[in-house]
């Protein structure tokens, strides 16, 4: 079950499927307090236990030797971060110990090397105070349930026969994980709340009683308040989330900083402990509520540590930023541009923003020195899965320090994407990218591949998928339509209250440019997408009959019925202008639904989906199969049992893409 294209021009092999197995990344480093070290999570696959594995490893900033494993390989383990002084590793482990529920694992770091211990009272993700004192974390708090009334004998019978569920509350599910607890209930969903413990460990200190959940706790610089956010409207259901920013002090005085229904994330400190830096907009509740044709923008603001006017960092910058890391006079902090990741900053103060790294590349993962002297992140390109990279804190004498794929890279033959720019019908400029199969016949079948979303973006990033359709023959396409993450605010929003409209036109705009410029057979097109991908697949070939294959995944056909049975009804309230039952919104919902324009497809289509799937439920995929079917068009449909709507195991990932590939080589070669 292997397909291979012909021979490389390399010498190198072409990409097989069971390659899948073998590619590796790097995610997650941390930098050591002095510089001289960087741990990070080794991602990898045990195919014969159709497992994804995670493990720590520890490499020397200045490459003077190979990365070596710290954590047992018989347990995954993520999560890496260094006590302030560089003495422990701390991380997350499914390993389990006698006595504890915790999963968070310490090592010693002066000899690498050693067993790794827990601390007593540590039970949730460790963060250091800066003067190594105490550690903070969050950890749910279990609160008294009423005790239930006394059966009666044939009610007691009734209930032990029943294998339902009952529930009287509206958020009843979420894909990933499954039919929850009533969100509403402290006792059935236990909020989690603020601890403090001693370094050495102890009894922990409860710091907070919100009765919501405490996010991202931030310990200011002299070690005696912690910022964090929380939801004090998590439990209404009728409400979107907009956590405020809240302090504590290590004496349990709570104060809320915030509270304009705006949503706030990722607080930080200023080095002179005088402001917190946090991500702000505004929240999705203000946003349906004022039927707002765009949503919210996300900026960085500077505000007085205890509460007051607020100053927007990044009000000239069209871009979104990843949470900040303050240090001397700026405020770092990640974005994606243009397809693109990297590290920008700004002045703690206000001014112009600045982009410190560079290259057709995504950086992730951020890591500073205590000192700033020098910074770890991962790096990955089409080429490339993730590895680890060090330079200055200015992006100067970067370099790499892991080749996890070193041996898959010399055996097989990858194909570069070249990066294109052109315009759409009405002018607009788009991004995209194309990878021409080497070795194979010219002119080639053309698979255009439409990313999910709509809010994210393709970019310079390793994707499996696109290479093995190369490897098999197919030139492949993927563009960033209207819609997309990192071509700013105007772009970004676009396709509110007419999803298919113009993120079409950029999409067909991209195979007209592909069919001027390569080498492509133009009666072999083929297009593909999941999710946000697979609903613009399925309206494409209502709009036109230029694909004679494709493939759909886990894509919406009916925006009606998926409003009541998706888990989050949030997209159709914003960005379709209301519910199925206002009679503007739902006449929109309903002509922006595939499934109306269903008696024009004529292009054969393999359905694939996740059984479990609460994103895209798989009625989705089934009425659009359906449809297709009783018009006499070819279908196929494929579904993965137990599989919710993102993480599905490698086994199913390879089968998926077998068949993907299969069905498109049926009607394109």
């Amino acid at each position: 079950m292997v397909l291979l294209a012909g021979a490389g021009l390399t010498g190198a092999r072409p990409l097989q499927l069971d390659d899948y197995y073998r590619v590796m990344s790097a995610s997650g480093p941390a930098i050591s307090p002095d510089g001289r070290w960087v741990a990070f999570v080794r991602n990898s696959i045990l195919e014969a236990e159709n497992q994804r594995h995670t493990e720590i490893w520890l490499c020397p900033v200045d490459g003077s030797a190979p990365p070596v494993r710290l954590t047992n390989p018989s347990f995954n383990a993520s999560a890496p971060r260094w006590s302030p002084d560089g003495k422990l590793l701390a991380f997350r482990s499914s390993r389990k110990s006698a006595g504890s529920d915790s999963d968070i694992w310490f090592l010693r770091m002066r000899e690498p090397g050693g067993e790794a211990f827990q601390i007593p009272g540590v039970d949730g993700e460790p963060q250091f105070s800066p003067d190594n004192r105490w550690i903070a974390f969050t950890k749910e708090r279990a609160t008294n349930a009423e005790k239930p009334r006394g059966l009666s004998g044939p009610e007691m019978t009734l209930e032990q026969r029943f294998k339902g569920r009952a529930y009287d509350w509206m958020n009843i599910r979420y894909d990933g994980r499954g039919y929850l607890r009533d969100p509403r209930d402290p006792a059935a969903t236990p909020p989690r709340e603020l601890y403090v413990v001693p370094r050495e460990g102890g009894v922990p200190k409860q710091l907070t009683t919100l009765g919501v959940n405490v996010q991202t706790p931030a310990w200011s610089p002299d070690s005696g308040v912690l910022a964090f956010t929380a939801d004090s409207h998590q439990r209404d259901e009728y409400s979107y989330e907009r956590p405020d920013v809240w302090s504590a002090s290590l004496d349990g005085k709570v104060r809320r900083l915030t509270d304009d229904g705006y949503e706030y994330s990722s607080p930080a400190w200023t080095p002179d402990g005088a402001s917190l830096i946090f991500r702000r907009q505004q929240g999705l509740s203000q946003v349906i509520q004022a039927r707002q044709n765009h949503g919210a923008a996300v900026d960085l603001y500077r505000m007085p540590a205890a509460g007051g006017p607020m100053t927007n960092l990044t009000a000239d910058w069209d871009l979104i930023p990843e949470g900040p890391v303050t240090h001397g006079e700026f405020v770092y902090f990640a974005a994606e541009t243009g397809g693109d990741t990297h590290l920008f900053r700004a002045p703690i103060s206000g001014g112009r923003v600045e982009q410190i790294t560079k290259g057709e590349r995504s950086l992730g993962g951020f890591t500073f020195s205590a000192g700033f002297e020098r910074m770890a992140y991962s790096s990955a390109d089409s080429q490339h899965p993730a590895d680890v990279f060090t330079s200055r804190a200015d992006g100067t004498g970067e370099a790499r320090l892991t080749a996890l794929n070193e041996g898959l890279l010399k055996d097989v033959e990858l194909n570069p994407a070249q990066r294109i720019r052109f315009p759409s019908a009405d002018g607009t400029s788009v991004e995209g990218w194309i990878i021409v199969p080497r070795g194979a016949k010219a002119p080639y079948p053309l698979i255009v591949c439409v990313h999910g979303g709509p809010h994210m973006a393709w970019g310079s990033e390793f994707d499996y998928e696109f290479q093995w359709l190369a490897a098999n023959g197919f030139a492949v396409l993927y563009a960033n339509p209207r819609g997309s993450t990192s071509y700013g605010e105007k772009f970004l929003w676009a396709t509110w209250g007419g999803w298919g409209k113009l993120d079409y036109q950029d999409v067909m705009a991209g195979v007209d440019y592909t069919l001027e410029h390569y080498p492509i057979d133009r009666q072999r097109l083929g297009v593909t997408g999941y999710s946000y991908g697979g609903f613009l697949t399925n309206w494409i070939i209502t709009q036109t009959q230029r694909f004679r294959a494709a493939v759909t995944g886990a894509g919406i056909a009916n925006w009606l019925s998926d409003y009541g049975t998706a888990d989050i009804p949030r997209t159709k309230e914003s960005e379709f202008y209301g519910t199925p039952w206002e009679q503007a919104s739902g006449e929109r919902l309903w002509a922006l639904s595939p499934l109306s324009h269903a008696a024009d497809v004529t292009t054969p289509t393999l359905f694939v989906h996740g059984e479990a799937d609460l994103r895209v439920p798989i009625e989705e995929g089934e009425q659009m199969y359906t449809a297709l079917k009783k018009r006499h068009i070819p279908a196929k449909f494929i579904r993965y049992p137990g599989n919710y709507h993102v993480g599905w195991p490698a086994w199913d990932m390879v089968h998926r893409y077998y068949n993907e590939a299969e069905w498109l080589r049926q009607y394109l070669q």
